[in-house]
């Protein structure tokens, strides 16, 4: 565990990776989630 803590000291962008990894993972799948419980398209006449 202390070498991990190590080289998370001496390589601090790894958290602004991880960060940024967490972001696209949470916007993949809130996009996932809303097109699969889309609302039904109701076509207009004229």
């Amino acid at each position: 565990m202390k070498k991990t803590t190590e080289l998370l000291a001496r390589h601090p962008w790894i958290y602004v990776l991880l960060a940024f990894v967490l972001l696209i993972t949470a916007w993949s799948t809130l996009i996932t989630i809303a097109a699969k419980h889309s609302p039904q398209v109701i076509e207009v006449k004229r």
